[in-house]
């Protein structure tokens, strides 16, 4: 049976191709920096490839490799011997990462990671734009949000958002991960790259190497500006209410919406061609076409109270929707409609774009049907399946003038049983549960709904989540574990709903 631990671990150990040789690692490191120059700087490419005098590293690992072989033969010793040259290797390396940093730091326009080009292992949220850029992210627009992400996110977190808000950035690269992963496997159809990329007539490997991970890492980039409404309205409004209870206060709400002079309604109808009618109005909604030309929000008074100011119970009046947004943002990061619709890629661009717009609505919709929109289907499975390790943030009062913030994380690994197509999430995290009142039913629930949405019609797997809620028992010699609370959730085939 194959069952995988997926973690944080396991997701940077799939980005984090460790160079197996020097030379290997050295060729990567070259072959990195020439494609780097050739982009933005070619004369600067000239110079490098004129100075550069590596020839005499090309038969180092056969060297090594035989030193290696002798001294096996002297045993312990050898060992010893080995681990010490292992140890000036290494330092090798470091002067040699040191000297390119130095001789290339005037040349304008390049970024280089060498950490990245070398298979270090890195921290996801700082993976997340390296990752972008080898994965066919080329829009400069795109990369600029991708690596502000964390400021926007760092702002969200303060606020809260109503109390409740979790990692969208680090959540980004690990469901393009383990949509990768999950790509490769055949479950009982063939690979579903394959199954994908026939429904699609995407060629396959664009489908798993390049759209599949634009999907992945950009499905939530719209995610701060569709919440930024609501903390400012919520939680910085309701503070200062709290705070001035005796002065009288007034204010307009603070509202920011798409604008629609220019060529915005354009991209929307490129998102919405083949769409049922249902999604379509969906996409008009979430990007907030029909309230265009609604009027400033009326200000509000609050006049001293002797309790105190009431919370100011904030009514959104446009709903602007984070998938809606990030999969403008794709599309406007692709150039002009006109440019992308003479795009080569074209077809994989509108597929991507469209599961991005698609995989918020809480909606039952045909489209989410497998064979209707893969993309969309597969992208909302793997998004709602990424629960571990999303930090959400608890305010608890540390000292009697100041509250701390604290992040708790309730689920820290996903368990797949792949011969079953089977996921389990297991609950444990004492300490996080408590400090956020965990509710399981509300959880599993909420689960059900979001989960109910997809169908996956006759070829897709039938696919079974296992929720646990989990206390555990401590007792002198060992700790154990007591299920407290669980509930299955199968999601299959029910095609016959979407008949006509």
């Amino acid at each position: 049976m194959k069952d995988y631990r997926i973690d944080d671990d396991w997701i940077l150990n799939r980005i984090s191709g460790q160079s197996k040789s020097f030379s290997q690692w050295l060729s990567n490191l070259m072959n990195s920096i020439e494609k780097t120059l050739e982009e933005v700087n070619p004369e600067a490419l000239e110079e490098f490839k004129k100075d550069k005098n590596m020839v005499s590293f090309k038969d180092i690992d056969k060297d090594l490799s035989e030193a290696q072989k002798e001294l096996d033969k002297l045993g312990f010793l050898g060992k010893g011997i080995s681990s010490f040259t292992t140890k000036i290797l290494s330092g090798i390396k470091k002067p040699i990462e040191k000297h390119i940093k130095k001789s290339l730091k005037d040349i304008g326009g390049i970024d280089l990671d060498l950490d990245f080009i070398t298979g270090k292992k890195k921290d996801l949220s700082t993976a997340l734009f390296d990752v972008s850029k080898e994965r066919g992210i080329e829009s400069e627009g795109l990369l600029y949000l991708i690596r502000a992400l964390p400021d926007l996110e760092a702002f969200l977190y303060s606020t809260s958002v109503r109390k409740y808000y979790r990692d969208h950035t680090e959540h980004a690269l690990r469901v393009a991960v383990l949509g990768d992963f999950l790509l490769e496997q055949d479950l009982g159809q063939g690979s579903l790259e394959g199954l994908i990329s026939e429904l699609t007539e995407l060629d396959k490997n664009l489908l798993k190497d390049k759209f599949w991970w634009i999907t992945g890492l950009i499905h939530d980039i719209g995610y701060p500006l569709g919440k930024m409404t609501t903390a400012v309205n919520y939680s910085l409004v309701n503070q200062l209410l709290k705070c001035y209870p005796t002065i009288d206060l007034e204010f307009i709400p603070f509202e920011i919406s798409l604008a629609w002079n220019g060529q915005q309604e354009e991209y929307l109808k490129i998102l919405e061609e083949g769409l049922s009618k249902e999604a379509r109005t969906l996409i008009r909604k979430g990007a907030g076409f029909k309230y265009q030309k609604l009027s400033a929000q009326d200000t509000q008074i609050f006049l001293t109270q002797p309790n105190g100011h009431p919370e100011y119970q904030y009514k959104d009046p446009v709903e602007l929707d984070h998938g809606v947004i990030s999969a403008l943002s794709l599309l406007k990061g692709l150039g002009t409609p006109q440019e992308i619709k003479n795009n080569d890629d074209y077809i994989g661009y509108i597929l991507a774009a469209r599961a991005i717009a698609l995989h918020n609505f809480k909606a039952q919709l045909k489209d989410y049907v497998f064979e209707e929109q893969p993309l969309a289907f597969f992208l909302m499975l793997i998004d709602e399946l990424q629960e571990w390790g999303r930090p959400i943030p608890i305010q608890v009062r540390d000292t009697y003038f100041t509250t701390e913030l604290k992040k708790v994380t309730l689920l820290d690994e996903l368990l797949l049983s792949l011969d079953e197509f089977s996921w389990l999430m297991k609950f444990k995290n004492q300490q996080a549960k408590a400090l956020m009142e965990f509710n399981f039913n509300l959880f599993s629930n909420d689960k059900k709904k979001t989960f109910g949405r997809l169908d996956s019609g006759e070829m897709f797997p039938k696919t079974t989540i296992n929720l646990q809620d989990v206390e555990i028992l401590k007792d002198k010699k060992q700790q154990k574990e007591k299920i407290i609370a669980q509930d299955t959730i199968i999601i299959k085939g029910d095609s016959k709903i979407w008949k006509i």
